[in-house]
Protein backbone atom coordinates (compact mmCIF):
# COMPACT_ATOMS: atom_id res chain seq x y z
CA UNK A 1 0.00 0.00 0.00
CA UNK A 2 1.32 3.59 -0.85
CA UNK A 3 2.44 5.41 1.86
CA UNK A 4 4.23 8.27 3.27
CA UNK A 5 6.37 8.46 6.05
CA UNK A 6 7.25 11.57 8.52
CA UNK A 7 11.13 10.94 9.02
CA UNK A 8 10.96 13.80 11.85
CA UNK A 9 8.37 13.32 13.73
CA UNK A 10 7.06 9.94 14.93
CA UNK A 11 3.33 8.58 15.35
CA UNK A 12 3.68 9.60 18.89
CA UNK A 13 4.37 13.19 18.32
CA UNK A 14 8.16 13.26 19.25
CA UNK A 15 10.97 14.53 17.51
CA UNK A 16 13.18 11.85 15.84
CA UNK A 17 17.32 12.34 15.85
CA UNK A 18 16.62 13.33 12.13
CA UNK A 19 14.64 16.43 13.28
CA UNK A 20 16.56 20.05 12.76
CA UNK A 21 16.00 20.61 16.58
CA UNK A 22 17.85 17.52 17.51
CA UNK A 23 21.12 18.38 15.10
CA UNK A 24 19.84 16.32 12.23
CA UNK A 25 18.55 17.06 8.95
CA UNK A 26 18.81 21.37 7.74
CA UNK A 27 15.24 22.92 7.41
CA UNK A 28 15.52 22.27 3.69
CA UNK A 29 16.51 18.55 3.72
CA UNK A 30 14.03 15.95 2.55
CA UNK A 31 11.85 15.18 5.32
CA UNK A 32 9.24 12.70 4.03
CA UNK A 33 9.61 9.14 3.12
CA UNK A 34 7.55 7.62 0.24
CA UNK A 35 7.08 4.17 0.73
CA UNK A 36 5.53 1.46 -1.28
CA UNK A 37 5.00 -2.58 -1.44
CA UNK A 38 7.30 -3.87 -4.63
CA UNK A 39 6.13 -7.21 -5.84
CA UNK A 40 8.25 -9.16 -4.38
CA UNK A 41 7.42 -8.35 -1.23
CA UNK A 42 10.00 -6.17 -0.38
CA UNK A 43 9.47 -2.19 0.38
CA UNK A 44 10.45 0.71 -2.05
CA UNK A 45 11.14 4.20 -0.53
CA UNK A 46 12.11 7.53 -1.76
CA UNK A 47 12.64 10.97 0.23
CA UNK A 48 11.06 13.76 -1.21
CA UNK A 49 11.08 17.32 0.25
CA UNK A 50 7.52 18.09 0.01
CA UNK A 51 4.73 15.62 1.41
CA UNK A 52 2.45 16.10 -1.78
CA UNK A 53 5.30 15.02 -3.77
CA UNK A 54 6.57 12.06 -1.50
CA UNK A 55 2.38 10.90 -1.65
CA UNK A 56 2.26 11.07 -5.59
CA UNK A 57 5.20 9.34 -6.33
CA UNK A 58 4.80 6.41 -3.38
CA UNK A 59 1.02 6.49 -5.43
CA UNK A 60 2.80 5.98 -9.31
CA UNK A 61 5.23 3.48 -7.66
CA UNK A 62 2.08 1.17 -6.41
CA UNK A 63 0.28 2.13 -9.41
CA UNK A 64 3.09 0.40 -11.18
CA UNK A 65 3.68 -2.65 -8.94
CA UNK A 66 0.00 -3.73 -9.63
CA UNK A 67 0.49 -3.08 -13.65
CA UNK A 68 4.08 -6.02 -13.07
CA UNK A 69 6.11 -3.01 -13.94
CA UNK A 70 9.17 -2.24 -12.70
CA UNK A 71 10.04 1.19 -10.36
CA UNK A 72 9.81 4.36 -11.92
CA UNK A 73 12.43 6.68 -12.60
CA UNK A 74 12.56 8.71 -9.49
CA UNK A 75 14.13 11.56 -10.82
CA UNK A 76 12.07 12.31 -14.23
CA UNK A 77 9.03 10.96 -12.89
CA UNK A 78 9.13 14.09 -10.87
CA UNK A 79 10.26 16.60 -13.31
CA UNK A 80 7.41 18.98 -14.58
CA UNK A 81 5.82 18.70 -18.03
CA UNK A 82 7.21 21.16 -19.18
CA UNK A 83 11.38 19.54 -18.06
CA UNK A 84 10.81 16.65 -19.61
CA UNK A 85 9.03 17.67 -22.91
CA UNK A 86 11.87 19.97 -23.52
CA UNK A 87 14.66 17.67 -22.33
CA UNK A 88 13.29 14.42 -22.99
CA UNK A 89 10.41 13.94 -25.31
CA UNK A 90 11.42 16.71 -27.99
CA UNK A 91 15.06 15.52 -28.50
CA UNK A 92 14.25 11.64 -29.00
CA UNK A 93 11.50 13.09 -31.76
CA UNK A 94 14.14 12.19 -34.30
CA UNK A 95 12.10 9.98 -36.40
CA UNK A 96 9.91 12.89 -37.04
CA UNK A 97 9.36 15.54 -39.99
CA UNK A 98 10.89 18.95 -39.21
CA UNK A 99 7.35 20.57 -39.62
CA UNK A 100 5.87 17.76 -37.57
CA UNK A 101 8.46 18.69 -34.88
CA UNK A 102 7.66 22.40 -35.28
CA UNK A 103 4.05 21.46 -34.37
CA UNK A 104 4.76 19.42 -32.17
CA UNK A 105 7.05 21.71 -29.95
CA UNK A 106 4.33 24.87 -31.12
CA UNK A 107 1.27 23.01 -29.51
CA UNK A 108 3.36 22.36 -26.23
CA UNK A 109 4.23 25.72 -25.37
CA UNK A 110 1.59 27.80 -26.56
CA UNK A 111 -1.45 24.95 -25.23
CA UNK A 112 0.15 22.27 -22.89
CA UNK A 113 2.89 24.36 -20.63
CA UNK A 114 0.64 27.24 -20.18
CA UNK A 115 -1.67 25.38 -18.49
CA UNK A 116 -0.07 22.21 -17.35
CA UNK A 117 3.59 23.06 -17.45
CA UNK A 118 4.48 22.73 -13.88
CA UNK A 119 2.33 19.89 -13.25
CA UNK A 120 4.72 16.96 -12.08
CA UNK A 121 4.95 13.96 -14.62
CA UNK A 122 3.93 11.55 -12.07
CA UNK A 123 1.23 13.84 -10.54
CA UNK A 124 -0.87 14.29 -13.45
CA UNK A 125 -4.61 13.01 -13.30
CA UNK A 126 -6.58 12.13 -15.81
CA UNK A 127 -9.26 14.11 -14.60
CA UNK A 128 -6.85 17.01 -14.79
CA UNK A 129 -6.30 16.32 -18.33
CA UNK A 130 -9.93 16.74 -19.48
CA UNK A 131 -10.63 19.37 -17.80
CA UNK A 132 -7.64 20.84 -20.03
CA UNK A 133 -8.98 19.32 -22.72
CA UNK A 134 -12.30 21.28 -22.24
CA UNK A 135 -10.81 24.68 -21.22
CA UNK A 136 -8.85 24.94 -25.24
CA UNK A 137 -12.04 23.74 -26.62
CA UNK A 138 -13.32 26.93 -25.73
CA UNK A 139 -10.49 28.37 -27.94
CA UNK A 140 -9.50 26.10 -30.78
CA UNK A 141 -11.50 24.33 -33.31
CA UNK A 142 -12.08 20.84 -32.54
CA UNK A 143 -9.45 19.44 -35.17
CA UNK A 144 -6.81 21.49 -33.84
CA UNK A 145 -8.11 20.33 -29.95
CA UNK A 146 -7.98 16.77 -31.09
CA UNK A 147 -4.32 17.63 -32.68
CA UNK A 148 -2.68 19.51 -29.87
CA UNK A 149 -4.51 16.36 -27.18
CA UNK A 150 -2.64 13.83 -29.50
CA UNK A 151 0.80 15.53 -28.89
CA UNK A 152 0.24 15.42 -25.23
CA UNK A 153 -1.05 12.21 -25.05
CA UNK A 154 1.95 10.58 -27.25
CA UNK A 155 4.09 12.83 -24.96
CA UNK A 156 3.02 10.72 -21.99
CA UNK A 157 3.16 7.49 -23.33
CA UNK A 158 6.78 7.98 -24.17
CA UNK A 159 7.12 8.47 -20.64
CA UNK A 160 4.91 5.27 -19.69
CA UNK A 161 7.61 3.27 -22.25
CA UNK A 162 10.94 4.37 -21.34
CA UNK A 163 12.84 2.19 -19.37
CA UNK A 164 12.63 2.46 -16.52
CA UNK A 165 9.02 3.97 -16.96
CA UNK A 166 9.04 7.64 -15.98
CA UNK A 167 5.04 6.93 -15.30
CA UNK A 168 2.98 3.69 -14.53
CA UNK A 169 0.25 4.66 -16.97
CA UNK A 170 -0.91 7.23 -19.43
CA UNK A 171 -3.09 9.81 -18.22
CA UNK A 172 -4.30 10.89 -21.13
CA UNK A 173 -6.45 7.61 -21.38
CA UNK A 174 -10.21 7.67 -21.89
CA UNK A 175 -10.58 11.57 -22.01
CA UNK A 176 -13.44 12.85 -24.25
CA UNK A 177 -12.71 15.59 -27.24
CA UNK A 178 -14.86 17.97 -28.53
CA UNK A 179 -16.67 15.90 -31.97
CA UNK A 180 -15.07 16.46 -35.36
CA UNK A 181 -17.65 17.71 -37.86
CA UNK A 182 -16.38 16.12 -41.23
CA UNK A 183 -15.06 19.24 -43.31
CA UNK A 184 -17.40 19.57 -46.33
CA UNK A 185 -15.14 20.67 -49.72
CA UNK A 186 -16.44 22.71 -51.94
CA UNK A 187 -14.12 23.61 -54.43
CA UNK A 188 -13.34 26.80 -55.86
CA UNK A 189 -15.14 28.13 -59.13
CA UNK A 190 -12.91 29.00 -61.92
CA UNK A 191 -13.38 32.37 -61.30
CA UNK A 192 -11.64 32.35 -57.80
CA UNK A 193 -8.83 31.25 -59.46
CA UNK A 194 -8.72 33.91 -61.66
CA UNK A 195 -9.07 36.40 -58.70
CA UNK A 196 -6.08 34.87 -56.76
CA UNK A 197 -3.83 34.90 -59.60
CA UNK A 198 -4.95 38.86 -60.53
CA UNK A 199 -4.60 39.82 -56.84
CA UNK A 200 -1.19 38.14 -55.56
CA UNK A 201 2.34 39.25 -55.61
CA UNK A 202 3.16 38.63 -59.33
CA UNK A 203 6.62 36.61 -57.93
CA UNK A 204 3.61 33.98 -56.19
CA UNK A 205 1.27 34.34 -59.33
CA UNK A 206 3.22 30.91 -60.09
CA UNK A 207 2.20 29.26 -56.78
CA UNK A 208 -1.33 30.04 -57.85
CA UNK A 209 -0.66 28.26 -60.82
CA UNK A 210 1.08 25.00 -59.04
CA UNK A 211 -1.38 24.45 -56.63
CA UNK A 212 -4.33 24.92 -59.26
CA UNK A 213 -3.09 23.42 -61.89
CA UNK A 214 -1.01 20.49 -60.06
CA UNK A 215 -2.48 20.28 -56.95
CA UNK A 216 1.14 20.86 -55.08
CA UNK A 217 0.83 21.32 -51.80
CA UNK A 218 2.48 24.76 -50.44
CA UNK A 219 5.98 22.94 -49.52
CA UNK A 220 5.76 21.07 -52.82
CA UNK A 221 5.53 24.00 -54.90
CA UNK A 222 7.76 26.36 -52.89
CA UNK A 223 10.62 22.82 -53.57
CA UNK A 224 9.63 22.44 -57.26
CA UNK A 225 13.14 22.42 -59.14
CA UNK A 226 13.15 23.38 -62.83
CA UNK A 227 14.73 19.85 -63.86
CA UNK A 228 11.85 18.02 -62.21
CA UNK A 229 9.54 19.83 -64.70
CA UNK A 230 9.48 17.56 -67.91
CA UNK A 231 8.53 20.13 -70.70
CA UNK A 232 8.66 17.71 -73.49
CA UNK A 233 6.43 15.39 -72.26
CA UNK A 234 4.20 17.59 -70.51
CA UNK A 235 4.42 16.42 -66.82
CA UNK A 236 5.97 17.38 -63.60
CA UNK A 237 8.23 14.72 -60.89
CA UNK A 238 7.15 15.73 -57.47
CA UNK A 239 9.79 14.34 -55.35
CA UNK A 240 10.47 16.58 -52.92
CA UNK A 241 9.76 19.94 -51.04
CA UNK A 242 11.03 23.00 -48.92
CA UNK A 243 10.89 22.86 -45.59
CA UNK A 244 12.67 25.28 -43.24
CA UNK A 245 13.90 27.43 -46.15
CA UNK A 246 15.46 24.27 -47.30
CA UNK A 247 15.01 22.75 -50.79
CA UNK A 248 15.33 18.45 -51.07
CA UNK A 249 13.10 17.77 -47.67
CA UNK A 250 10.71 14.60 -47.40
CA UNK A 251 8.14 14.79 -48.69
CA UNK A 252 5.04 14.25 -46.21
CA UNK A 253 4.09 10.67 -46.89
CA UNK A 254 5.83 8.35 -49.43
CA UNK A 255 2.89 8.00 -52.14
CA UNK A 256 3.18 12.07 -52.01
CA UNK A 257 5.88 11.12 -54.30
CA UNK A 258 4.64 11.38 -58.07
CA UNK A 259 4.53 12.60 -61.81
CA UNK A 260 1.33 15.12 -62.63
CA UNK A 261 0.49 15.65 -65.83
CA UNK A 262 1.30 19.16 -66.89
CA UNK A 263 -1.63 21.34 -68.87
CA UNK A 264 0.13 24.27 -71.28
CA UNK A 265 -1.11 27.07 -69.32
CA UNK A 266 0.83 25.50 -66.10
CA UNK A 267 3.99 25.44 -68.47
CA UNK A 268 3.29 28.53 -69.93
CA UNK A 269 3.02 30.15 -65.80
CA UNK A 270 6.39 28.85 -65.40
CA UNK A 271 8.18 29.81 -68.07
CA UNK A 272 7.19 33.45 -67.73
CA UNK A 273 8.15 33.40 -64.31
CA UNK A 274 11.49 32.11 -64.84
CA UNK A 275 11.87 34.72 -67.55
CA UNK A 276 10.91 37.17 -65.33
CA UNK A 277 12.09 35.96 -62.17
CA UNK A 278 14.54 33.76 -62.86
CA UNK A 279 15.63 30.63 -60.88
CA UNK A 280 17.00 30.27 -57.32
CA UNK A 281 20.50 29.11 -56.46
CA UNK A 282 19.57 25.25 -56.24
CA UNK A 283 17.73 25.29 -59.20
CA UNK A 284 14.10 26.27 -57.64
CA UNK A 285 11.52 27.44 -59.40
CA UNK A 286 9.71 29.98 -56.71
CA UNK A 287 11.76 32.32 -54.88
CA UNK A 288 10.97 34.93 -52.56
CA UNK A 289 12.27 38.94 -53.14
CA UNK A 290 15.92 38.01 -52.29
CA UNK A 291 16.04 35.38 -54.07
CA UNK A 292 15.83 32.46 -51.87
CA UNK A 293 13.45 29.56 -51.13
CA UNK A 294 9.81 31.01 -50.33
CA UNK A 295 9.54 31.16 -46.24
CA UNK A 296 5.82 30.13 -45.28
CA UNK A 297 5.45 33.09 -43.12
CA UNK A 298 6.56 35.68 -45.51
CA UNK A 299 4.24 33.59 -48.02
CA UNK A 300 1.12 33.08 -45.79
CA UNK A 301 1.29 37.56 -45.62
CA UNK A 302 0.81 37.52 -49.30
CA UNK A 303 -1.81 34.76 -49.61
CA UNK A 304 -4.30 36.28 -46.95
CA UNK A 305 -3.52 39.87 -48.64
CA UNK A 306 -4.37 38.03 -51.97
CA UNK A 307 -7.53 36.27 -50.83
CA UNK A 308 -8.64 39.97 -48.77
CA UNK A 309 -8.22 41.88 -52.52
CA UNK A 310 -9.82 39.10 -54.88
CA UNK A 311 -12.53 40.21 -56.86
CA UNK A 312 -14.57 37.45 -58.84
CA UNK A 313 -15.69 40.10 -61.31
CA UNK A 314 -12.07 41.15 -61.93
CA UNK A 315 -12.33 44.77 -60.69
CA UNK A 316 -10.41 46.35 -58.01
CA UNK A 317 -10.99 45.88 -54.56
CA UNK A 318 -12.93 48.09 -52.00
CA UNK A 319 -13.73 47.53 -48.21
CA UNK A 320 -16.95 44.92 -48.48
CA UNK A 321 -20.17 45.92 -46.24
CA UNK A 322 -23.00 44.35 -45.92
CA UNK A 323 -25.28 46.06 -48.88
CA UNK A 324 -22.40 47.32 -50.70
CA UNK A 325 -22.50 47.17 -54.20
CA UNK A 326 -20.26 46.36 -57.53
CA UNK A 327 -19.36 49.45 -59.23
CA UNK A 328 -17.58 50.74 -62.36
CA UNK A 329 -14.56 51.41 -60.42
CA UNK A 330 -14.18 49.68 -57.37
CA UNK A 331 -15.62 46.20 -56.29
CA UNK A 332 -17.26 46.26 -52.30
CA UNK A 333 -19.92 43.53 -53.11
CA UNK A 334 -19.42 40.49 -50.27
CA UNK A 335 -20.62 38.13 -53.26
CA UNK A 336 -17.65 38.75 -55.13
CA UNK A 337 -14.94 38.25 -52.37
CA UNK A 338 -13.64 34.51 -51.43
CA UNK A 339 -14.50 32.93 -48.92
CA UNK A 340 -13.02 34.01 -45.29
CA UNK A 341 -10.35 30.97 -44.39
CA UNK A 342 -9.48 30.42 -48.08
CA UNK A 343 -6.60 28.64 -48.06
CA UNK A 344 -3.81 27.73 -50.04
CA UNK A 345 -4.50 23.77 -49.48
CA UNK A 346 -7.93 24.27 -51.27
CA UNK A 347 -6.17 24.89 -54.18
CA UNK A 348 -5.58 21.16 -54.12
CA UNK A 349 -9.24 20.44 -53.89
CA UNK A 350 -10.10 22.30 -57.05
CA UNK A 351 -7.15 20.32 -58.64
CA UNK A 352 -9.28 17.47 -58.03
CA UNK A 353 -12.28 18.36 -59.40
CA UNK A 354 -11.31 20.91 -62.15
CA UNK A 355 -9.42 20.65 -65.36
CA UNK A 356 -7.79 23.16 -67.89
CA UNK A 357 -8.59 23.37 -71.83
CA UNK A 358 -7.53 25.31 -74.31
CA UNK A 359 -9.99 27.87 -75.96
CA UNK A 360 -12.72 27.74 -73.70
CA UNK A 361 -14.91 30.22 -72.35
CA UNK A 362 -12.88 31.41 -69.21
CA UNK A 363 -9.63 32.98 -70.41
CA UNK A 364 -6.76 33.00 -67.82
CA UNK A 365 -3.92 33.36 -70.42
CA UNK A 366 -4.24 33.54 -74.10
CA UNK A 367 -6.29 31.19 -75.10
CA UNK A 368 -6.28 28.72 -72.26
CA UNK A 369 -9.32 28.59 -69.58
CA UNK A 370 -10.36 26.13 -67.20
CA UNK A 371 -14.01 24.37 -67.07
CA UNK A 372 -15.54 21.96 -64.96
CA UNK A 373 -15.23 18.10 -65.49
CA UNK A 374 -16.48 15.34 -63.25
CA UNK A 375 -13.82 13.82 -61.32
Amino acid sequence: MARVKDLWITASGKKTSRHPDNGGSPRNAKRWLACWDRPDGTEGTMAFAKKATAAKYAEAQERASMLGAQDIDPERSTMTLKQYGETVFMPAMLHLRRNSTDTYASHLKNHVYPHLGKKQMAGLRRAEVQAWVALIARKLAPTTTETVYAVLRAMMQHAVDEDPPVIAVNPCRNVKLPKVRKRVLDPLPPEAIHALLASITPRYRVAVALGAGLGLREGEAFGLLDARVDRLHKRVHVTAQAQRGELDAELKTEASTRTIPADDWVLQEVGRHIERFGLGAGGNIITNRIGRVAQRNSFGTCWREAVANARTCGRPPAEPKAGSKCGEDACADPAHCLPRGTRFHDLRHYADGWVMFPAVTFPLAGAVGLVLRSA
